[in-house]
């Protein structure tokens, strides 16, 4: 991996040229000038380069980790009436949840990648999922709103059933389709809320 910097404060014999850091997979730095051609002299300067390789790793860990951790935004609360209804994602799953618990999906694998049960299950029944204690959570059939959902295929194979995590951000809702709550999803996994079809005008 290569991390290039400008060089003006990296000491003396550096100055006017950009310094590249050559880290290699060991996590060993190496650094050179832009032309390859700067003697050994230069090994006085290596702390200062060396921060500066730190600083740069650093700031693109951060970086990476801000654009995954924003996939959905925050865990919100939905109610049932805002629930109900057709949904879909740019990977082509689509799922539609209608007020009697129905949850029925296709393509649930472009939603869920490790999802372990036959694509020839389709068919769901789904609850809010209600706190009962601090890190702890349990089905409910009487909820009408909640930040999740269990959702079942009725089999006995566990494998079959997911959970279904509510977020909420610049876009509105979107769900969140996982087998564990403490997974996530990418964007395109996301599951958001079909527009209703526009009324005509008369």
């Amino acid at each position: 991996m290569l991390l290039v910097f400008p060089s003006e404060r990296l000491g003396e014999d550096a100055m006017g040229e950009a310094v590249v850091v050559c880290v290699d997979r060991g996590g060993q730095s190496a650094p050179t000038s832009r032309g390859g051609s700067r003697p050994p002299a230069g090994q006085r300067n290596e702390p200062f380069r060396r921060v500066a390789a730190i600083l740069g790793c650093l700031a693109l860990a951060t970086t990476a980790t801000t654009a995954c951790a924003a996939a959905g935004g925050e865990t919100a609360v939905i109610r049932q009436t805002e629930l109900v209804g057709e949904w879909s994602n740019t990977n082509g799953a689509r799922a539609y949840v209608s007020v009697d618990r129905g949850f029925a999906v296709s393509g649930i694998e472009q939603a869920v990648p490790d999802y372990g049960c036959s694509a020839s299950v389709t068919t769901y029944t789904w609850n809010f999922m209600v706190p009962t204690g601090p890190h702890s959570a349990a089905v409910s059939e009487s909820a009408t709103e909640g930040e999740s959902l269990a959702v079942s295929a009725g089999t006995d194979d566990a494998s079959c059933d997911i959970r279904a995590q509510v977020q909420r951000d610049g876009q509105g809702f979107n769900i969140c389709l996982v087998r564990d709550l403490d997974q996530g999803c990418t964007a395109d996994e996301l599951l958001r809320k079909d527009s209703p079809p526009a009324r005509p005008t008369r």
